[in-house]
């Protein structure tokens, strides 16, 4: 179990302060097109990092039944498997899935205020999220960059860097795949709690 532990410790302890600083990025951009583009990422990101949680929670919960231990993961940073510490242990699965969730929620918001450009200019196909989504099926575009997430250009005219190309195929398709998955991981977690541990298995306190 303890490759389990570490692995949720290293990646809660990392996306903690990445998705404070990133969100903070978020909020603070320079331009909207590029504030959109950085939230594509921040949720994308979020999402991955949400199913491997996740699925690390759910697998250690499960061995640590068999294994008759305490359920939930020890922080590697401070705790061992012989030496635990429930407060910390605890405080840290909160603060994994409570950062997790506001960060689905932060990037999610700022997100969905994409309404996406034809790649050269500055208005948007449709002034909605949707509807100008389902423009881009309708459309044929045999250039290399044909939409963007949201405008890329700046007050003065000039194209802006680190605003990406939106792909009709691709850019949303992965979220929702990410997100597809995400589902499925709580699903099993929430199995994994509730199902009964078989009668020659003590019942542990999570």
């Amino acid at each position: 179990m303890l490759p389990l532990a570490k692995f949720w410790t290293w990646l809660g302890n990392y996306f903690v302060p990445l998705a404070v600083a990133w969100g903070y990025f978020v909020r603070n951009g320079p331009d909207q097109g590029v504030q959109i583009s950085r939230a594509y990422w921040g949720l994308a990101v979020s999402l991955l990092v949400g199913v491997l949680l996740i699925s690390t929670l759910s697998l250690y919960i499960k061995k640590a039944r068999s294994a008759k231990a305490i359920a939930i993961p020890p922080n590697t940073t401070f705790e061992s498997e012989s030496d635990r510490n429930l407060v910390l242990s605890w405080g840290s699965a909160v603060t994994y899935i409570l950062t997790l969730i506001t960060a689905l929620i932060v990037f999610g918001k700022r997100y969905s205020d994409s309404k996406i450009h034809a790649w050269e200019k500055n208005t948007s196909l449709v002034d909605s999220f949707w509807g100008s989504r389902a423009v881009t099926f309708t459309r044929s575009c045999n250039e290399s960059s044909c939409y963007a997430m949201g405008n890329r250009f700046g007050a003065d005219g000039k194209p802006l860097e680190y605003v990406d190309q939106y792909l009709p195929y691709v850019t949303d398709p992965a979220l929702a795949l990410l997100g597809l998955l995400l589902f499925v991981s709580i699903v099993v977690l929430l199995v994994t709690i509730f199902r009964k541990p078989p009668a020659s298995l003590e019942q542990n306190d999570y």
